[in-house]
């Protein structure tokens, strides 16, 4: 980012007037770099094509740090209470049950999460700002498609700004120089009222909906429309969020996988229940260890010693830092829903350091996440090619379902919302059908408040590991009584929020901190 120039003036001009030395010394030869292909800024963008490309190097900042090395996770599940660990992602070996600062609510403003959460986000931010600077002046056909895409991925990383910092400097033009880096920050209603103003335009520039960009994995005007739903209901904007959430559902677009096991099954990318992912190609790299898509080792199960045998459950003994927490686990209604979710057995298992699979029930020392694990036992490889669900249909219904309760009560169509995504963690249609006993329906009858519990606790066990949940208890003002009920006793008010990284606030003085830290 342009920040970091601020930082390195005085490296630059060091490395400078030592090339401009070593210049006079008869080394231009080796100081020469051949140029194949330059082209100013202000002379791209003036096609579709170079547009497009643009557009695909943002959606390419999806899989980077703060997703692929499984932080974003951290912050959202670890820190309530539905896996623990999670942390940095260097190192090697088993660390899932290591207690952190995300476990025990001491995070700090350099913890290198939050510092990687702000960079990356506004790396991205500022590169859609670019390109949509760039596409609200161009002439050329196709121009409001790929403008369209730009504002959704702007209101996308905005979103994931004002939940985790709160209010936060709103750059909506390309920064070009230093006298654009140091701004205050701006109020978190008007970084919502941005993010809605770019979803709402979103929505108009890139209808009609067109179903191959949904297959394609491209943000559509169904996306946008998803998107806006989630915003609205994180303000606790109940009437609007339900309406967005309506028009969702009233598409025809979506519906939910009968088999919940396919919705992170590669065989099924972008299908019916996939409202935007992170792509992943496939069944791609199932038979080497290209480790693109490194959050799947990271979730486990490790290697370990079960019955006096040391095992693994895939052909790579890597780093692993989540578990799934203990208390949650059993707290979960033993559906199939929850074995394909989370598991503390695994139904095969390969004797160390060799490919020889063995088809027996072992128990594990602790549960595990392995809803992203998928094996090709052909080789003994994982599959990499394994999407990461960003917005799902299963959310845009439970947030119709949330946001007309907490208008009128449970009525008829929450209930019937909700319990679509109950019948489907039971697997109700397929092979695998368990008892309604073992799952039951939400009856006619239950209370507001009632209703709110079961369906918190459905998103909790729904979305594990997609890093949702903390949004979740913070919109009902629920995360610090979460955390005082799992022993965290120093859980504050001030831990809705997380600080702003020091770095940060050295860089730009007219940034200010978080209240408490």
């Amino acid at each position: 980012m342009i920040s970091l120039l601020k930082n390195t003036k005085c490296w630059l001009y060091l490395a400078t007037a030592s090339l401009m030395m070593l210049s006079t010394t008869g080394c231009e030869d080796a100081l020469q770099e051949k140029v194949y292909s330059q082209v100013p800024t202000d002379n791209f963008y003036k096609t579709q094509e170079q547009a497009q490309l643009a557009l695909n190097g943002i959606y390419n900042y999806l899989w980077n740090d703060n997703y692929r090395d499984g932080q974003w996770v951290t912050l959202g599940d670890v820190t309530a209470f539905t896996l623990i660990g999670g942390g940095s992602a260097n190192g090697s070996g088993d660390r899932s049950g290591i207690q952190n600062e995300w476990n025990t609510f001491s995070w700090t403003p350099d913890a290198n999460e939050l510092v990687t959460a702000w960079d990356y986000f506004y790396q991205v931010v500022n590169r859609s700002n670019t390109l949509i600077d760039k596409m609200e002046v161009a002439d050329f056909q196709g121009k409001d498609k790929i403008l369209g895409e730009a504002k959704f991925l702007r209101a996308f990383f905005y979103f994931n700004l004002v939940r985790v910092f709160g209010g936060v400097p709103l750059h909506v033009h390309a920064t070009t120089d230093l006298s654009e880096v140091d701004k205050p920050r701006s109020t978190d209603a008007e970084v919502y009222a941005q993010i809605i103003a770019d979803l709402q335009s979103s929505v108009e520039l890139l209808s009609p909906f067109n179903k191959a960009d949904l297959t394609a994995g491209k943000a559509t005007s169904i996306t946008a429309t998803a998107l806006l739903s989630k915003v609205y209901l994180q303000q606790r904007n109940w009437k609007q969020a339900a309406e967005e959430a309506k028009k969702v559902m009233d598409s025809g677009t979506f519906s939910l996988f009968e088999d919940y096991e396919n919705i992170n099954n590669p065989d099924f990318q972008n299908g019916k229940e996939h409202i935007f992912s992170i792509q992943h190609g496939g069944n791609a790299n199932s038979t080497s260890q290209m480790y693109q898509t490194r959050m799947i080792y990271l979730f486990g199960p490790p290697a370990q010693t079960v019955k006096g045998v040391n095992v693994q459950f895939h052909a790579l003994k890597d780093l692993v830092i989540f578990q799934a927490k203990k208390s949650f686990f059993a707290e979960s209604a033993d559906t199939y829903r929850k074995w394909q979710s989370v598991r503390d057995k695994m139904p095969y298992y390969y004797k160390n350091g060799t490919k020889e699979l063995v088809r027996d029930t072992v128990a594990m020392y602790a549960p595990f996440l392995t809803k992203f694990h998928r094996v090709d036992f052909a080789t003994g490889f994982l599959k990499e090619g394994v999407n990461y669900p960003l917005i799902r249909y299963a959310d845009i219904l439970l947030t119709y379902a949330e946001a007309t309760n907490e208008i009128d009560g449970p009525a008829a169509l929450a209930l019937e919302s909700l319990n679509k995504v109950r019948r489907r963690a039971r697997a109700v249609g397929t092979a695998n059908e368990q008892a309604s006993k073992i799952y039951p329906d939400v009856a006619v009858g239950v209370t507001k408040d009632q209703f709110r519990d079961v369906l918190l606790k459905e998103r909790a066990q729904e979305f594990v590991g997609e890093g949702h949940y903390r949004w979740d208890l913070i919109r009902h003002n629920r995360l610090i009584i979460q955390a005082k009920a799992n022993g965290v006793t120093v859980a504050a008010e001030k831990h809705n929020l997380f600080p702003i990284p020091t770095q940060q606030i050295s860089r730009n003085n007219k940034l200010t901190q978080n209240p408490g830290y």
